[in-house]
């Protein structure tokens, strides 16, 4: 007798429509999958390895979503917030926008983009006084920084960084119940990372991913039989799909160890 170790793959084929559960409602990126057995430990299972085989991902998200449209100011001395409406946005359009959400608290701003390094300039005119730029969500399209206020001088502010309105460069997916051995510098240390897909279609495209490679990562769990899924952007949010659904396929990889019988061998 002698000891073989066997590749077994097991294909399972998700569909958003297809869930049990929707944990973030018409976003369709937190949902739960129940099956009646996937996974269940076996005294010959040696481990098991998981990952995306392959993915079809309506790029239905926008670039302005309800995790960065809000510009907080202070204005002779009163708060204000610009919230602009969500949606898929360029320079102009935006501009356009912003413009209408700050004439309605009264205000009227120019804004300026340096074409040569992208930098945005916004300029309040008429009688009224600009004094702060408060924390806002809206700071890495416009050009400042995360979780910092800034003086007003002049009614006018020239921004430290880039113009941004690039959008969700790649998509993330995660699963506690596939915990595999992944790691994501947002939270520094994860198990539950299955892969990474980049956004490389316009909006309201298709993003389709497979797994070339063919390689999976080693799997946590001996028993499965509910599969939760999470898309985030790379910052760490959840995608809003606007009700569109996804498919993915996930493969787990089992490797068995067998007794096989050697024949035809004569040991002296």
């Amino acid at each position: 007798m002698t000891e073989t170790i066997i590749r077994e793959k097991r294909i399972i084929s998700l569909n958003s429509n297809n869930a049990t559960r929707y944990l973030n409602g018409t976003m369709l990126s937190n949902v739960v999958f129940d099956f009646a057995n996937i996974l269940s430990p076996e005294e010959n299972i040696m481990y098991t390895e998981c990952g995306i085989g392959n993915a079809e991902i309506p790029a239905t998200f926008y670039n302005i979503d309800v995790t960065n449209n809000t510009f907080n100011y202070t204005a002779d001395a009163m708060n204000y917030i610009v919230i602009v409406p969500i949606g898929n946005y360029n320079y102009n359009s935006l501009v356009t926008e912003m413009t209408a959400q700050f004439l309605l608290n009264g205000h009227t701003m120019v804004f300026s983009l340096n074409r040569n390094s992208n930098i945005l300039t916004m300029t309040m005119t008429g009688a009224d006084t600009w004094n702060t730029i408060q924390e806002s969500s809206i700071y890495y399209i416009l050009g400042f920084n995360l979780n910092t206020s800034y003086s007003i001088v002049g009614n006018t502010i020239t921004f430290t960084n880039l113009f941004n309105l690039l959008g969700q460069k790649k998509l993330k997916i995660y699963s506690s119940n596939l915990a595999v051995d992944s790691f994501d510098s947002v939270n520094n240390a994860t198990n539950n990372l299955l892969c990474t897909i980049s956004v490389n279609v316009p909006g309201f495209n298709l993003l389709i991913y497979a797994n070339l490679d063919g390689v999976y990562s080693h799997m946590r769990n001996r028993y499965v039989s509910t599969i939760d899924i999470q898309i985030k952007d790379e910052l760490g949010n959840l995608i809003n799909f606007n009700n569109i659904n996804w498919t993915m396929t996930i493969n787990l990889i089992l490797y068995r160890k067998i007794e096989t019988i050697l024949e035809g061998i004569q040991i002296i």
